[in-house]
């Protein structure tokens, strides 16, 4: 299924003057006991975030620093820092957007959240709770770190922010071909999209440099289960749900492949087969 580039959540309208604290109707959820319960909160908040992690692909350090709050705080995972205020938050982005090349930051999933107080009022500001990978390059090795942060959100600012850091993945490059030497029309370009790219057609070009009409190009993928297909002149290949080399999820049925630390190629197949060419 393709990755959605935008978190879609929708707002619950309700009129929370007469909450009880007891007795939580509205309430979606919980923190810790139930005088920390929450409603949904506001998309706008959302939309910051959305901009505070493009801003850190950009490597903006100007515009993180309009979004960022004056007494902002973020704790970092596995005891790397703390850093308070904007100043030692500007500090510490030049250091590592020196050091680092080719941010990017593929969002999973999200959820705005108000919390309710004990008299059942609403409090202030927005928690966007969420989840997302984290790719980066030092030093020519490229990393994929799987996060779940909590991010609160008040007056269109980021005001604090803790990443929970999952797993962190060492990638593994793979060789990935595809067969056209069957092909009965004439084509201009032949690419791989899928998870590993953010299901972009035109990311990763396959080239056919003995011109046997097999292509191939080498991809960089995390370990675990990976979706894709192959694409010839911007056109996706098409299966039916059922097909033994796919999975099918929602609309979408793609190719599906379990990577190992240790695979290095996968064999070439027929263009919209899961077998090889005849």
């Amino acid at each position: 299924m393709k990755t959605l580039k935008r978190l879609v959540i929708t707002i619950i309208l309700a009129n929370f003057s007469n909450i009880n604290a007891q007795d939580r109707m509205d309430a979606v959820g919980f923190a810790g006991d139930l005088n920390q319960a929450f409603v949904l909160g506001n998309q706008e908040s959302v939309t910051v975030w959305l901009e505070w992690c493009k801003l850190h692909e950009e490597k903006n350090i100007e515009g993180i620093m309009l979004l960022a709050g004056d007494n902002i705080k973020l704790e970092l995972p596995g005891g790397k820092s703390i850093i308070e205020g904007k100043e030692n938050l500007k500090l510490s982005l030049e250091s590592w957007f020196l050091e680092t090349n080719d941010i990017q930051i593929q969002q999973s999933w999200g959820m705005p959240i108000k919390f309710i107080n004990a008299e059942g009022e609403l409090m202030s500001g927005d928690w966007i709770i969420t989840g997302h990978t984290l790719k980066s390059s030092r030093n020519e090795v490229t990393s994929f770190e799987d996060n779940h942060i909590n991010v609160l959100i008040d007056g269109g600012k980021v005001q604090y922010l803790k990443v929970f850091n999952h797993s962190l993945v060492e990638p593994v490059n793979v060789v990935v071909s595809v067969d056209l030497s069957n092909a009965k029309d004439k084509f201009e370009s032949v690419s791989i999209l899928g998870t590993f790219n953010d299901w972009c057609n035109s990311c990763d070009f396959m080239t056919d440099e003995d011109n046997d009409g097999v292509y191939t190009t080498e991809i960089l993928v995390t370990p675990g289960e990976m979706e894709y297909k192959f694409s010839v002149d911007g056109k996706e290949e098409v299966f039916k749900p059922g097909t033994s080399c796919t999975k099918t999820t929602d609309i979408y049925t793609n190719r599906v492949l379990q990577i190992e630390s240790t695979t290095s190629s996968i064999s070439a197949v027929c263009f919209n087969s899961c077998t090889i060419c005849k």
